[in-house]
């Protein structure tokens, strides 16, 4: 059963901290785990990939606020010194071009966690940012190009991570078994994925915008789930215990974004956005996909930036759950109780164009870092 209203914004407090234009299109900016420094990658005008990594400068200010619940502004000594700056630490040029990449299969205790990317020759790669000469290793995981790709997240440590493609294909993979693979064939190796969600014989292909892994239930070892989000609007969820497709739907269009609510065990709600503007939450049942799964959908935008691009849960906030349009702004909602709706906390402009990319840090609560069309770099606040 579904259900639709439009939402009525608020006043939200979003402080922006600190931005930087960067001289190319960056697809992804990731906090690297553990700290408060950014990696983003893309590709220049050039046709070229791109790797940069940036440091937050004065960060003790940034602690402050988030503990306080405070503008950034308001937690330090007002002085061109203690306002937060990005700082380029390095840059790293490469011939193929970046469209997607993670940290969330690596873990925290790195003391520089590996980065993965995939790439717009279906190859996926893993990096030591120490060293970009060439990656640790390298394999074809697609046909196309790697649209996509998340782990469970630094926190549990868990080697496994999936990726969508242009190919019309989900592919579940282990880092070890990728890192031994490639290097018995000279780092060029083409690896065996774990788990593989194809299209259905005789069904036509197509493109895969978004992938998610998460818990599904229990938090046990095997209790892992993958979900893609297609060009036409499937929304598809495959159990990577049982190895089938437990859940599937048609929301008629574009899914630009989606996610767990909870990346660890008992995940109760799967939120998708599309290119029209709008937000489809589905309610998990206690954790686990039923026959009937609840569907509730929310009106964000109209117009010509009605694109939902990216859509992020606060981590230490479960409950609470960003989403990013094509016009620079954020709009900001709140899971209800199992007999309420999703309630809308406002929305706020921090850029001009479309937010292609939004993360919140681990660590500090609130804190994220975003990219848009506009070739800036955001880092920002939210308050709550």
């Amino acid at each position: 059963m579904a259900t639709s209203r439009s939402a009525k914004p608020r006043t939200v407090k979003v402080t922006e901290i600190t931005k930087k234009s960067i001289p190319f299109t960056a697809f992804q900016a990731l906090w690297i785990p553990g700290t408060t420094r950014i990696c983003t990658l893309g590709s220049n005008d050039g046709g070229f990939g791109v790797i940069q990594v940036h440091a937050l400068s004065h960060t003790t200010a940034l602690s402050t606020a988030a503990k306080s619940k405070a503008p950034v502004s308001d937690s330090a000594p007002t002085t061109s010194r203690s306002s937060p700056k990005l700082i380029q630490q390095s840059e790293t040029e490469k011939k193929v071009q970046f469209k997607s990449g993670t940290f969330r299969s690596s873990t925290r205790s790195s003391s520089l966690p590996h980065l993965l990317t995939g790439d717009f020759d279906g190859r996926v790669a893993l990096w030591d940012l120490a060293r970009t000469e060439f990656p640790m290793t390298t394999f074809r995981a697609h046909e196309d190009v790697v649209n996509c790709m998340d782990g469970v997240g630094a926190q549990t440590g868990r080697p496994e991570f999936v990726t969508g493609s242009r190919d019309g294909t989900v592919r579940l993979w282990d880092t070890r078994q990728n890192h031994k693979e490639a290097a018995n064939a000279g780092n060029a190796g083409t690896a065996v994925p774990i788990s593989n969600m194809a299209p259905r014989n005789g069904l036509g292909r197509h493109d895969i915008w978004c992938v998610a892994l998460g818990g599904a239930g229990t938090g046990t070892d095997d209790s892992l789930m993958a979900v893609a989000g297609y060009e036409n609007g499937d929304v598809r969820a495959m159990d990577l215990r049982m190895g089938k497709v437990v859940f599937e739907t048609n929301v008629k269009h574009g899914i630009c974004g989606i996610e767990f609510d909870k990346r660890e065990g008992n995940a109760r709600k799967l939120v998708a956005t599309t290119l029209e503007g709008t937000m489809h939450s589905f309610d998990l049942m206690s954790g686990r996909f039923a026959e009937d799964v609840t569907e509730e959908v929310v009106a964000v935008q109209s117009g010509d930036d009605s694109t939902l691009w990216q859509i992020r849960h606060i981590p230490q906030r479960p409950e609470v759950l960003a989403v990013t349009d094509g016009g620079g702004n954020i709009h900001m909602y709140e899971h209800g109780d199992e007999k309420s709706l999703i309630k809308s906390m406002g929305s706020q402009k921090i850029a001009n164009q479309g937010i292609l990319s939004l993360e919140f840090n681990d660590d500090l609560e609130g804190l994220f870092v975003g990219c848009d069309l506009d070739n800036t770099l955001r880092v920002g606040m939210v308050h709550l």
